[in-house]
């Protein structure tokens, strides 16, 4: 509801109803326009010389590190998903650390505690429920576990790390998909999808737009938590025996997926997309930077991200494991 005052419309044409809740915004110390645009307001800020990154990283973190022509390094991880043991940072060098589907916490404690608060940057962009990880900044993205248009939250204690001077005034540009899929089904508008997912990559650093804020505060996120935790314990439960990668998946998490690594076949990608169950694919550009064979390799190559989010049910997640066909 629009706060009472002088200059207040009254009258008029109808607006949308959404609701109002308390967002996720306050442990969010920096509002941008993208994951990306916080990422690289961090490099920026700090004046960073070179960067570490995880080989299993997509290519939206790459690009903010060479906008900056900063020097990067890629190290492996463990099937556990931690940072290569042997790895040692300079003077001036940051390294990043992902929280791999909102499930890899635990390994992002242990980065931390290995390099310093003070050089680790964390990348929560598929933890949207995770808290700050008291690094030199924490990167949410709000839009991958709701309908949003763009957005990006970011939290540091450093004073260099400064809110953007101007807001994104964009954002309605990429409404059309989000729109469309309303009342229409998701094959109809996948390449209005895929045209908005092109403009964020290219958009310059500002921050969130009101439209977007907005947006962010009409979802119930407490609801979307339960959700997903519901779906993700419903999975792990009737899945973990098949699954290659050993997860934790707890009460708290409310992952972004339920990430299948088999260990017996299964039906593929292709296989669920012809029965109208889309899977996306973490990341098809890893492979140019990681040896065949590779725990990074496996996941690209034979990794089967779950939905599990808020708009599905127990029904859902049985078509998906019945679709499967595990052997």
């Amino acid at each position: 509801m629009k706060k009472a005052g002088p200059d207040k419309s009254i009258g008029g044409y109808q607006d949308l109803e959404l609701p109002f809740f308390q967002a996720n915004l306050d442990q969010a110390s920096v509002k941008t326009n993208s994951a990306r645009s916080a990422i690289k307001l961090t490099l920026d800020s700090v004046s960073a010389k070179k960067l570490w990154l995880p080989a299993y990283v997509c290519d939206a973190v790459v690009e903010a590190a060479n906008d900056l022509c900063i020097d990067l390094e890629y190290y492996q991880i463990s099937s556990t998903f931690d940072v290569d043991g042997d790895l040692r940072l300079g003077k001036q060098e940051f390294i990043l650390a992902i929280d791999y589907f909102g499930l890899t916490g635990d390994s992002v404690d242990r980065c931390l505690k290995k390099f310093g608060q003070g050089n680790t940057i964390v990348d929560c962009s598929q933890a949207y429920f995770s808290n700050h990880a008291g690094a030199l900044a924490t990167v949410w993205s709000p839009r991958k576990f709701f309908g949003l248009p763009d957005g990006g939250l970011l939290y540091s204690d450093d004073p260099r790390i400064r809110q953007p001077e101007h807001n994104d005034v964009t954002s309605a540009d990429r409404m059309g998909h989000l729109i469309s899929r309303l009342t229409n089904s998701p094959e109809i508008a996948y390449q209005q999808y895929q045209k908005a997912e092109q403009e964020i990559a290219a958009l310059p650093v500002s921050g969130l737009s009101s439209l977007t804020e907005r947006l962010l505060h009409s979802v119930d996120s407490e609801a979307a938590r339960a959700a997903r935790n519901r779906n993700a314990r419903y999975l792990h439960e009737r899945l973990s025996e098949h699954n290659q990668l050993h997860l934790h998946v707890g009460d708290e998490k409310a992952p972004l997926c339920y990430p299948l690594l088999p260990k017996t076949k299964t039906a593929s990608r292709s296989d669920l997309i012809t029965k109208r169950v889309y899977l996306p694919t973490y990341w098809p550009e890893v492979l140019t930077r990681v040896e065949e064979s590779s725990f990074e390799w496996n996941l690209v190559t034979n990794g089967l991200f779950l939905p599990c989010d808020q708009r599905y049910t127990e029904e859902d997640m049985d078509r998906v494991i019945s679709l499967l066909a595990i052997q």
